[in-house]
């Protein structure tokens, strides 16, 4: 764990011009166009002022380029005299992160305490509650401080807070029944539903007015599954709980058991909440600097608790910094597209490093935070000099300032019309049922069980994972834009439902709209695919059981993770019996199984840049230009789990390998460069290169032969020239 002390998207513009472009509420943001690399400083150069000199050089030294002060209040005078760049940090010290300045700092002894003392719902009344306008204004008023202080000085970034959460990381609790959040939950669901008789008909409750209106904590809603009584009373009978299985066709007979509704909808006000709040926070700090970006760090994976819908906290945020658990990283780079991604490093081996801050900077991050000062320069030298950890680190870091890394932060990235699912409705009710093996201590769910555990999480990650092994770049699409969709596009698209338990009825019909062949046959449209895992829109947008889901007339009615595709309205469901949960797993082993790639490159094919899919390379690709960059690295599993460490497991994934790419026809034999070394590899459509498991290959394609000493300066120029507004889908996925 880090202690720290105080409608489809829009086209894929270049970071460097969307983040000096006008953002969606007008303002004009200072442009963040080069890779940044941020130190996390700790308490020694304010023990040690006279150091500071030495302090801001041994940084140089390093490669960084930016430090940071903790909280809004804090004086950046010694690094503004040492013309040392900076960003703000924690500048809400108070009621966002329960790890700080909290009576519930020790999250196991509280929820412990609180099942020995009976379980009683008045410990779900939050110390610092986001629907409480006193601390609201204070905490509004610390960004605007902060702003004041800093603005003039034009610092890189505020962050709002570092690993805040409604609970402490992605831990399950009830939080919040502060009067002020349940008159906020009752004010926003009038908004949900037509009248109090409608809330009741969907809940199946029996409230008499507004004022009596009151979510289900999640023991009762456990109540509600173990007994399917709609309105049970006492306490749960956990080992019937615990024998419980999602079987559809019993559960339809029994639905009140399976009606999520007076639980998930809470869970969704929770997210709404935290979202409306940073959006405050940030609107506060832009009120006095309109043209700093203002986000948080120390992000969660997606979850039921804790806020974590990452689609409605991309909305509100300029930037963020993610831990990567359960593929969040790619979650929010998808929902970010042009706004700063940055990462932590906490790696002190130089392979280590230098493999994860390229694969990072490839899927377009902005920049690194390295954890931290303390770890890097030895404060009890004369000279300040540098640990072994910064030294192995120092390399890595200088190389991600190099003309090469910035041309490929520069650069076009291509993505695919490939949309993965992202549904927070899902992931409540999936929590729900995955959790019942857990009886009475579903508490103790804690997210760093969740992250390693979590069975959904993995037939993301499967789909993930298996279609970037065929060469493909997906993104994720969240529900709200899946619904704002152009149906009659002519864009090929490929749509992914993992295991999307739970969808409302746009959504379902913007599926079917997306499979629906076109109303004439003047033209031919692009192939339409609809990959699944489980049956989708079992339940509604709200948790509630559906007697029957529309889609099941195109796939057919299983609970199980087997993968299974549609091609049209009128075509066949083609399935495959695999469990997909195991697929990470079978992926990462010397010889795996190869059966999910042969079938899934029968359903879409294969990336424009074509290998073999066993040897599990990601393929990106860019465009700079008329020219083509592609870069190969192993694709290896990069879950981080809840301590920040990364998984082990990539093993057979650590050795060199010899490969041979190839480029589809489209695009034409073309004069390739080696990057790395600036050499000229002939004309070609394919060619042959050894793969090194700890940095990525690097080619450019071109139309022309050029000098190869010229090649990386000219591309950069290619790359600043390139019209921004074009969105790059040079490939066609589906069925050949």
């Amino acid at each position: 764990m880090r202690v720290r002390s105080t409608r489809w998207f829009l086209s894929f513009l270049p970071s460097f011009l969307l983040c000096a472009a006008p953002d969606r509420e007008g303002t004009t943001l200072r442009a963040w166009d080069e890779y940044r690399v941020i130190m996390w400083v700790g308490e020694s150069p304010g023990r040690h002022p006279e150091k500071m000199p030495l302090f801001a050089q041994r940084l140089r030294d390093m490669g960084v380029d930016t430090a940071m002060v903790h909280g809004g209040s804090a004086s950046p005078g010694a690094l503004l005299a040492n013309h040392f760049p900076y960003y703000v940090e924690n500048v809400v010290n108070r009621g966002l992160c329960l790890k700080w300045n909290s009576k519930v700092r020790d999250w196991d002894a509280m929820v412990t305490q609180w099942a020995k003392d009976g379980r009683q719902e008045n410990a779900f009344v939050r110390e610092f509650c986001f629907d409480d306008r006193v601390w609201r204004q204070w905490a509004e008023e610390e960004m605007r401080a902060a702003a004041r202080k800093h603005g003039i000085h034009q610092p890189l970034a505020y962050d709002i807070r570092d690993e805040l959460s409604v609970t402490i990381s992605a831990n399950p609790f009830d939080y919040d029944y502060s009067p002020a959040a349940i008159e906020g939950f009752r004010s926003w669901l009038k908004g949900q539903y037509m009248s109090l008789s409608a809330l009741n008909g969907e809940w199946e409750t029996r409230f008499a007015d507004w004022d009596e209106v009151w979510p289900f904590s999640t023991d009762r809603i456990k109540n509600r599954m173990a007994s399917g009584e709609a309105l049970p009373r006492g306490s749960p009978d956990w080992r019937s709980l615990q024998q419980l299985k999602f079987d559809i066709a019993v559960a339809r007979r029994e639905s009140t058991r399976w009606n999520f509704a007076p639980w998930a909808d809470f869970r969704t006000y929770m997210d709404v909440s935290l979202a409306r709040t940073l959006a405050g926070l940030r609107r506060a700090a832009r009120d006095i600097d309109p043209h700093t970006p203002v986000g948080i760090e120390g992000t969660q994976m997606p979850h039921a608790f804790g806020g974590y819908d990452l689609w409605r906290l991309s909305q509100v945020l300029d930037w963020v910094e993610p831990y990567d658990i359960c593929n969040a990283r790619e979650i929010l780079g998808s929902f970010m597209p042009g706004r700063p991604i940055l990462s932590t490093v906490f790696e002190s081996e130089e392979r280590a490093a230098r493999r994860r801050l390229w694969h990072l900077l490839l899927e377009g991050d902005r920049g690194c935070i390295v954890w931290w000062s303390e770890d890097c320069i030895d404060w009890r030298s004369d000279s300040c000099s540098l640990t072994p950890k910064a030294r192995a680190l120092t390399p890595v870091l200088r190389q991600l300032k190099s003309p090469l890394a910035r041309l490929f932060l520069l650069a076009k990235r291509e993505r695919d019309p490939i949309y993965i699912h992202y549904s927070q409705p899902s992931i409540q009710a999936n929590w729900l049922i995955e959790s019942t093996v857990d009886g009475s201590t579903w508490f103790r769910r804690f997210s760093s069980h969740e992250a390693d555990h979590n069975r959904q999480a993995r037939v993301r990650n499967a789909w993930i994972k298996a279609l970037q092994d065929l060469g493909w770049s997906p993104q994720f699409i969240s529900a709200d834009q899946l619904v704002q969709q152009a149906p009659d596009s002519d864009e090929p698209r490929v749509l992914v439902l993992p295991q999307s338990w739970a969808m409302s009825d746009r959504e379902i019909a913007a599926v079917e709209s997306l499979l629906r062949e076109p109303a004439t046959a003047t033209r031919l449209r692009p192939a339409r695919i609809v990959l699944a895992a489980s049956t989708p829109g079992l339940f509604n947008e709200h948790g509630r059981l559906r007697p029957q889901s529309p889609l099941e007339r195109l796939f057919a009615v299983s609970a199980k993770a087997t993968p299974c595709a549609r091609t049209g309205m009128a075509g066949s469901t083609t399935q495959l019996d695999i469990d997909l949960t195991e697929f990470p797993r079978e992926r990462l082993k010397e010889q795996p199984n190869g059966a999910f790639w042969k079938w899934l490159t029968d359903q879409v094919k294969q990336g424009p840049v074509k290998l073999p899919p066993e040897a599990r390379v990601r393929v990106h690709r860019f465009r700079a230009g008329e020219a083509l960059l592609v870069a190969f690295e192993r694709n290896v599993d990069y879950q981080m789990n809840e301590d920040l460490r990364q998984n082990g497991g990539n093993q057979a994934l650590e050795k060199p390998v010899e490969l041979t790419a190839q480029v589809s026809e489209a695009a034409w034999p073309r004069h390739l460069y080696d990057l790395d070394s600036g050499s000229y590899m002939g004309e070609v459509d394919r060619w042959s290169f050894a793969l090194n498991p700890w940095r990525p290959a690097l080619f450019a394609l071109l139309p022309n032969k050029v000098p190869q000493e010229q090649v990386v300066e000219m591309l950069i120029n290619w790359a600043m020239e390139s019209d921004p507004v074009k969105t790059v889908h040079s490939s066609r996925p589906g069925p050949g």
